[in-house]
């Protein structure tokens, strides 16, 4: 908005001053013109005033009359007593003659010598018609000049305007994927941007709901199908020990049930919560380290071993600890539990190749049976569960990687798994902090936002 503010600003202000300039210098050229109009009519008058200075008092007026015939001139003779003039109006009036205006019209006095109680007046032409008609003409010119000038400016900010405002209408209409090609010298380049932006959170949103809703009624039919199943055999089961059995299972359903509605819910009100993150200052290697020791009880329990290898003890990220503690909580976790031995993580930095800048980078390895490559590209999706080849229990819903992701999106970091041929493709990479990539299983790598 502010960018608009100023084009208009600028436009005004440059076209007020250009087609001032053009005007100014047209009137420049006509005013040089009224001084060499007025610096003859001076000779003229001069010329007058001393051939009548020659003639006696009786031949004066005769002489006047004879001069105006001769050249066509509005002459008339005035009594220098019926005008009161200062005596630095005197001097200009033997020199120059004193231009004066009345209800009448202008004209001009001028002295005559040696007949000082005489004033030699010429009275000027009326100012034309067309003078007034030009003065018009010129102010139109100005205000039509700027018109088009502004008209101009703001045809391509129609343009974009009409055109955010049929993909507006087209994704009102149900077109989800509708979005606006932003332009390269665009004036509402930020306006279209913001659009897009709305557009794929709503899409996304839209998408999540119905996958939700899918997935839920989908999910919760087997749970409820063993309540009601056990709820009609406990009706009609006679046999106490029986009926309590078929009680317990009805409980376990209905808990499977309860946590599965919590999981959904708490996925579904993701977006709510990414309003109000609190973005700070941390050290990454500090947080880390704290995570690692919260969470390796856990590993040695399942006789696994953890480690945190960091290359860059002073990298300061900024993110949410919160969210982020749950993320990487969520990858260790699930590191752990598909390794067969070891989980480890590396803290280093990388060059970006495309920005020419250094950027922080996590990797969490294990050495268990891995993720197939064909999975790679879904396994970040909601509701998507892996085979065989990984583990499932009743509280897998799809959903922990499925929020990963989102955390990761909301800080505008990277993450992705690493196929066999990239594992393969850095072998030096993981053979120079121990690790044989031979026996690597599932390879995370988190790009975070560039260090301090």
């Amino acid at each position: 908005m502010n960018k608009i503010i100023i084009n208009i600003v600028l436009t005004v202000t440059l076209s007020l001053f250009g087609f001032g300039w053009l005007i100014d210098k047209y009137a420049s050229d006509s005013s040089h013109n009224d001084i060499k109009t007025a610096q003859l009519q001076t000779k003229v008058l001069n010329g007058i005033s001393y051939q009548l200075s020659l003639l006696s008092t009786k031949e004066i007026e005769n002489g006047l009359i004879s001069i105006k015939n001769q050249f066509n001139l509005d002459l008339s003779l005035e009594n220098a007593g019926n005008y009161a003039l200062h005596k630095d109006l005197l001097s200009k009036l033997a020199q120059e003659g004193l231009s004066l205006g009345s209800e009448h019209g202008a004209f001009v006095l001028h002295s005559i010598a040696n007949h000082p109680e005489y004033l030699l007046k010429f009275s000027l032409p009326k100012e034309p018609a067309e003078s007034n008609i030009l003065d018009l003409t010129l102010t139109l010119i100005l205000y039509l000049g700027m018109s088009i000038v502004v008209v101009l400016w703001m045809l391509p900010l129609i343009k974009r305007l009409s055109s955010l405002t049929e993909v507006a209408i087209d994704f009102g209409g149900g077109n989800l994927s509708a979005r606006v090609i932003p332009g390269q010298y665009s004036q509402i380049k930020l306006l279209e941007t913001s659009f897009n932006k709305m557009a794929s959170q709503i899409e996304q949103l839209i998408k999540e709901n119905r996958l939700l809703a899918n997935s839920l009624s989908h999910d919760l039919r087997t749970p409820l199908a063993c309540f009601r199943f056990g709820l009609d055999a406990s009706l009609h089961e006679t046999d106490v020990n029986k009926k309590d059995l078929y009680i317990k299972r009805m409980e376990n359903d209905l808990e499977n049930m309860e946590n599965m509605l919590n999981a959904f819910l708490s996925y579904a009100s993701m977006e709510r919560m990414s309003l109000d993150l609190d973005y700070r200052t941390h050290n990454i290697t500090d947080f880390m380290e704290s995570l690692v020791n919260d969470i390796r009880p856990l590993a040695i329990k399942s006789n696994k071993t953890i480690t945190l290898i960091s290359e860059c003890a002073d990298a300061i990220v900024e993110y949410d600890s919160v969210w982020m503690y749950r993320a990487f909580s969520n990858l260790l976790t699930n590191a752990i539990e598909y390794a067969n031995q070891h989980v480890n993580i590396i803290l280093t930095r990388e060059h970006d190749q495309v920005n020419s800048l250094s950027k922080l980078v996590c990797y969490i390895c294990d050495d268990g049976l891995g993720i197939p490559d064909e999975q790679l590209s879904s396994v970040f999706q909601a509701f998507v569960r892996l085979d065989s080849s990984r583990k499932r229990n009743s509280d897998n819903f799809g959903l922990g990687l499925a929020i990963v992701q989102r955390v990761v999106e909301w800080h505008n970091f990277e993450i992705s798994f690493l196929d066999k041929i990239a594992v393969t493709d850095n072998s030096f990479f993981f053979e120079s902090r121990l690790l044989n990539p031979s026996t690597m299983g599932a390879v995370v790598k988190l790009s975070m936002a560039y260090p301090r």
